[in-house]
C-alpha cells in the first residue's frame, strides 16, 4: 500500500483530484519528497501550493562566518542542487472539497532518480510521526529504531523508507521529544534543596530512607612553637533508599551479594551503590541503594548499617565486591561474623578485575600466565604451587614482593579452588550481571541531572 501511494504521488504526468481526507492520510507519505517552493491563496479563488523535488535545494545554502577557528568549524556538508526539476501544485478545491494535484510548469512532474534517493535523504511525517510515538518510551535509540522499522512494516507496508532509518535520526527525535519531559530530573540548583527534593519524592515512591553523615580525621599537625595539635576532618554525606520489596528479595536470597558502584549519574558526582542477588529463579534483582559523596569505608560501612537494621534478616554467607579495599574494609566492619556470634560473611573478589589488576602489576608473561592457572585449580594444594612457581618465573624483585604480599596468603579470595562446593559461587564469579544493570541505568540519566533524575 505504501509503496504504491509513494508511486502514485511520486511521479505525476496528468492531473488528478482526491478527497481531502484521503489526501491526509497519504500526504505524510511523501513529506520527505516534497518541499514547499512557493504558495497563494488568491482573493477569489482556490488555496494552492507549488511544491519541489527535496532534490532542487532551490534555497541556497547558509555560508560559514569568517574569523572563526578551523577547529571550531562545524564540520558540514554542502548539498549539490539542481539534481532534479520536478515539480508539482495542490490546490484545496473548496466547492468540491476535493483537492487536486497536478504538475507545475511545461513538463511532467517526473522525477530524474529513484524514490530511495528521497527516502535516504530525508524521513517522511509517518516516519517521524511513528518514531515520537516510541521516543517517549524510556528505550535506547537502537532499540526505538528496529521497532519504528517493524511498525512501519505493519503499519505503512513495504516501501516506506524505514529501512534507511539510522539511529542518529531517533535520536535527534528523542531527544527534542524528552527535553520537555525530562525538565524535572534536572533538580535543584542547590544541592541541598535537591536531597531534599529527592528524598520527598522517594518516601513518596513508597521507599524507605535514611540520611548519612560521617567525618573522617584527615591530619593532625603540631606548631613549632606550641605543643597544642590541630586536627581537620573530612565530611561525608549521602542517604539509604530502599524498598519493602527489596527488603525481603535481601533477607530471602542475599545469601551471595553483589555490591558496585557506579558514577556519572547525577551533576554532584555522588556514586550510587547497589545491592544485587539473584532469586530461587534465577533472576538479578536489587536488594537496595545508597547515595554518597564520596567512596569512604566509614561512609559505606553505615549504609549497610542501615540496610542491615531495615533487613534484620539479611545474613549474607558470601559478599561479591570488584578489587575494593574500601568495599571490603566495609563489609568486614558490617559483617564481624564469629567475633558476633553470627555467621561467617566470605569477601569474594571478582575474577575480571583480578585479572586485569595483574595484567598492569605482574608484566612478565610466565608469572601472569602461572598465576591465572592458578586461579583455575580446583584444589588448594595445586592453587599454591602454581602460586610458587609464579613467584619464582617473576622477572624482578618487585614482581615478586607483590605476588607474594597480596596474593600468596589469601588464594581462598580469588582462587575458584575454594567456591567448588557450590555450583552458583562457579557461575557467578564476576561482577558483570551489577555493571550491566549500571550499564542500563546510566543509559536513561545524565550527569546534568539531580539527585532526583535517577528515579
Amino acid at each position: 500500500m505504501a509503496q504504491e501511494n509513494h508511486l502514485w504521488l511520486f511521479n505525476i504526468s496528468e492531473p488528478f483530484e482526491i478527497s481531502q481526507d484521503e489526501f491526509g492520510v497519504l500526504w505524510p507519505l511523501v513529506t520527505n519528497i516534497w518541499t514547499q517552493y512557493s504558495h497563494g491563496s488568491p482573493a477569489k479563488g482556490d488555496e494552492w501550493i507549488v511544491y519541489a523535488c527535496h532534490l532542487m535545494k532551490h534555497r541556497k545554502s547558509s555560508t560559514r562566518q569568517d574569523n572563526v577557528e578551523s577547529a571550531k568549524r562545524r564540520k558540514t556538508n554542502i548539498r549539490d542542487a539542481q539534481l532534479c526539476m520536478a515539480k508539482i501544485r495542490i490546490t484545496k478545491v473548496s466547492s468540491s472539497k476535493t483537492v487536486r494535484i497536478e504538475a507545475f510548469g511545461p513538463n511532467p512532474a517526473i522525477h530524474t532518480h529513484p524514490i530511495d534517493d528521497c527516502d535516504m535523504f530525508k524521513k517522511s511525517l509517518a516516519i517521524r510521526n511513528l518514531i515520537t510515538e516510541e521516543a517517549s518510551k524510556s528505550y535506547r535509540p537502537p532499540d526505538i529504531a528496529i521497532s519504528v522499522r517493524e511498525l512501519a512494516e505493519e503499519k505503512l507496508g513495504e516501501g516506506s523508507g524505514a529501512v534507511y532509518l539510522r539511529t542518529k535520526d531517533v535520536a535527534n527525535i528523542q531527544q527534542v521529544v524528552r527535553g520537555p519531559m525530562n525538565t524535572y530530573l534536572i533538580g535543584s540548583c542547590d544541592l541541598e534543596n535537591d536531597i531534599t527534593e529527592a528524598i520527598k519524592s522517594l518516601l513518596e515512591e513508597g521507599y524507605q530512607v535514611q540520611e548519612i553523615f560521617s567525618s573522617t580525621p584527615t591530619s593532625t599537625s603540631t606548631s613549632l612553637f606550641s605543643t597544642s595539635t590541630t586536627s581537620t576532618t573530612l565530611s561525608k554525606q549521602g542517604f539509604v533508599f530502599v524498598t519493602t520489596d527489596q527488603l525481603n528479595k535481601l533477607s530471602r536470597h542475599g545469601w551471595l551479594t553483589l555490591i558496585d558502584s557506579t558514577h556519572k549519574t547525577n551533576k554532584w558526582d555522588w556514586r550510587l551503590f547497589t545491592l544485587y542477588i539473584q532469586d530461587n529463579i534465577g533472576c538479578w534483582c536489587v536488594g537496595g541503594h545508597f547515595f554518597v559523596d564520596g567512596e569512604d569505608s566509614i561512609i559505606i560501612t553505615k549504609a549497610l548499617k542501615i540496610i542491615r537494621r531495615f533487613a534484620p534478616n539479611w545474613s549474607p554467607r558470601y559478599f561479591l565486591p570488584d578489587q575494593s579495599a574500601i568495599e571490603a574494609n566495609a563489609i568486614n566492619m558490617v559483617f564481624r561474623g564469629l567475633e558476633a556470634g553470627e555467621m561467617e560473611c566470605t569477601i569474594i573478589l571478582c575474577t575480571v578485575h583480578v585479572m586485569r589488576t595483574w595484567m598492569s602489576k605482574i608484566y612478565g608473561e610466565a608469572a601472569r600466565n602461572k598465576m591465572i592457572l592458578a586461579m583455575h585449580r580446583r584444589t588448594r594444594v595445586s592453587c599454591e604451587e602454581n602460586v610458587k612457581q609464579a613467584i619464582e618465573l617473576a622477572p624482578t624483585s618487585a614482581v615478586k614482593k607483590y605476588i607474594t604480599k597480596n596474593y600468596a596468603n589469601n588464594t581462598e579470595k580469588w582462587g575458584l579452588w575454594a567456591r567448588q562446593h557450590s555450583p552458583l559461587l562457579l557461575q557467578v564469579t564476576t561482577t558483570n550481571a551489577i555493571e550491566s544493570y549500571h550499564s542500563e541505568l546510566k543509559s536513561t540519566t545524565s550527569s546534568s541531572h539531580g539527585l532526583i533524575g535517577m528515579f
